[in-house]
């Protein structure tokens, strides 16, 4: 049965009727405004009602003959009220204690007075009120638009049935809505109250509240974040088959968990979907072991994406070594846009990349087989062969240069004197600073790898990315140059007037890609949160630490999902959005695996989950 269905089926029966049962009954409001309302409660009714665990979520109808509207205000208790009658109860009871002659004896005091001991008040925050439209049907509204003396209101705790309803509620629902059960309402870590679930309806997610929009997932390392965005994925891929336009997803697999299974989960994403799934990867063992992974690493001989293998190579080599020769280096002139291919200024520049893959020879980074270079030689000394040279002749040849007996204007170009520095070796360790680096060259990537993604997620396939044998720094170039990739794809469709296809993105490990600060608005990642969603790109991302992200990046987000955090710091921060202050403390004590605090686009209010296990 659909949420709808169940909603309407409610209707016909009465759901405040429903509610307003005996065995549901909790107490009175004594105290009512537009935030709060205070409820005297009864040890009896506590626990004929299983308990009322902090978070609880409360039912306040309004029972008189005169009132016109049956409504009722949706209450989340958040901590205890003192009641006017507290110091009267701790004195007489202190004064008991103190009567007895043997204080270990439990007190006996007469009926009234055992009733007097056992009222007690909750605080409550108001989240809204549920109410009937001019059609019938039912409405959820975010705020209380008129409240009556409270001592007409009666307080209910809902069951399972009409907290369905409660937890799901939205007022736009359509029937064919696509929807996933990520768990069940979960209102404590401690559930000995309620061992027959009469309080955890399912809960449900409207997958299209994830799609095109921001989605954070902060929690302690192994509290569940993964798993949870594994049902999302999911949830989408189930998505994709009720719909014309597909959603491609792309996960960023920093830890080779989504790609590939490992002993700590069962399943992987691969495994589940891998009739639409496309595997890449950074390592060549991986590549090597299965068929159908691909490489993502640059092949650095190849003339196609020269350009971007040699600007990674320059990020790497300057992130450790800032020696001037090398800064100078990596500024000579490889990639000027030169039309005329018979100019001198070609010719000269083709020569330079010569030595630019003689150097990387040197350096250890592994030749394809075959592979020839095409350049000519210099004015006034030896000839090539036209016919092209293997990179150990042309390492010959560039090793018999002496820029001293060939025409001048070499000598004037600086870029040949910085060249020939790095290729001989001459000054500290020349071309073997380079040899560390090595890894980041496979003979074997052909292709462009960033065009290959984009093309498949256009169509609605999921990539997985591994990048679980890259290094920090290395995870952060792949992951940028992507992005933007896709970014710019999509823009470019966006400004020449067509509709950009739905792409998701999920960043593991989100601290070390996003930035931390709103110094650079026009950061890649600041851009995919604020025009995103113009551009059909939707971003989820995780983190042990909701202060990693910058501002901007959270004021966008509008799906959360907060497992355990172990920092008051972390958690002042959380503060700041929604009604997160509610369960900061929860969050601070409550490990659980699994047990999130979720507040998504289309629901009005946070919801406490237990989220389900992934299974293929």
């Amino acid at each position: 049965m659909s949420i709808v269905d169940s909603i309407n089926k409610n209707v016909k029966i009465g759901f405040f009727e429903s509610i307003k049962q005996d065995k549901n009954f909790v107490g009175k409001l004594y105290d009512l405004n537009y935030e709060i309302a205070n409820v005297l409660v009864n040890d009896y009714q506590k626990n004929n009602v299983h308990g009322i665990p902090h978070g609880s979520l409360l039912m306040a109808i309004y029972d008189n003959e005169n009132t016109k509207n049956i409504e009722g205000i949706l209450l989340r208790v958040i901590d205890v009220a003192d009641i006017p009658q507290k110091k009267e109860i701790v004195a007489s009871m202190t004064d008991g204690f103190i009567a007895q002659k043997n204080i270990e004896e439990n007190a006996n005091p007469d009926p009234y007075t055992k009733n007097f001991y056992q009222f007690s008040g909750l605080r409550c925050r108001t989240l809204g009120t549920f109410s009937y439209d001019k059609d019938k049907k039912l409405v959820f509204g975010t705020d209380v638009e008129n409240f009556l003396s409270p001592h007409n209101y009666q307080v209910y705790k809902p069951e399972k049935e009409q907290l369905k309803i409660i937890v799901n509620e939205n007022a736009k629902l359509n029937n064919d809505e696509a929807t996933e059960i990520i768990g069940e309402l979960r209102y404590s870590s401690s559930k000995s109250y309620d061992l027959d679930g009469l309080y955890a309806p399912e809960v449900l997610l409207r997958t299209n509240d994830i799609v095109a929009r921001r989605t954070a997932f902060f929690g302690m390392t192994r509290t569940g974040k993964s798993n949870t965005i594994k049902i999302i994925i999911s949830a989408i891929q189930k998505l994709n088959k009720q719909r014309n336009e597909k959603i491609g997803q792309i996960i960023f697999d920093i830890n080779g968990e989504y790609t590939f299974k490992n002993e700590q989960d069962d399943c992987c994403i691969y495994d589940k979907f891998s009739n639409n799934a496309v595997r890449f990867t950074t390592s060549l063992k991986k590549a090597n072991d299965y068929e159908d992974v691909n490489i993502i690493q640059y092949n650095f001989y190849n003339d196609d994406t020269l350009e971007e293998s040699f600007n990674l190579l320059s990020d790497e080599v300057m992130g450790v070594k800032n020696a001037d020769y090398f800064s100078a280096f990596f500024n000579v002139k490889l990639f000027e846009d030169i039309e005329d291919r018979n100019s001198t200024e070609y010719r000269n520049q083709q020569r330079k990349r010569a030595l630019y893959k003689c150097i990387l020879k040197k350096a250890n980074f592994d030749v394809p087989s075959n592979y020839k270079i095409y350049f000519s030689g210099f004015t006034g000394g030896q000839p090539v062969n036209s016919g092209g040279l293997t990179i150990d002749e042309a390492i010959k040849y560039f090793d018999k240069v002496d820029l001293n007996s060939i025409d001048e204007k070499y000598k004037k170009d600086e870029d040949w004197n910085i060249m020939f520095k790095v290729f001989k070796g001459t000054n500290a360790s020349g071309f073997k600073a380079l040899m560390r680096h090595k890894y980041l060259h496979s003979q074997f990537g052909r292709e462009d790898y960033k065009q290959k993604i984009d093309a498949l997620l256009r169509v609605g396939k999921i990539v997985l990315v591994d990048l679980s044998n890259a290094s920090t720094e290395t995870q952060q170039k792949y992951i940028d140059k992507l992005c933007t990739y896709i970014f710019s794809h999509s823009m470019d469709k966006f400004t020449n007037g067509e509709k950009p296809e739905y792409i998701q993105m999920y960043f593991e490990e989100a601290h070390n890609i996003f930035p931390k600060d709103d110094k650079d608005l026009k950061n890649i990642y600041n851009r995919l949160a604020k025009e995103g969603a113009k551009l059909q790109i939707g971003i989820s991302y995780s983190t042990q630490e909701v202060s990693s992200i910058s501002p901007s990046i959270l004021k966008n987000t509008q799906n959360w999902f907060i497992s355990h955090l172990n920092n008051k710091e972390e958690i002042k921060k959380l503060n700041s959005y929604y009604d997160f202050e509610d369960f900061s403390n929860n969050i601070l004590r409550n490990s659980d695996v699994g047990f999130a605090r979720v507040k998504t686009y289309s629901n009005n209010f946070i919801i406490p989950v237990q989220i389900n296990k992934f299974e293929k």
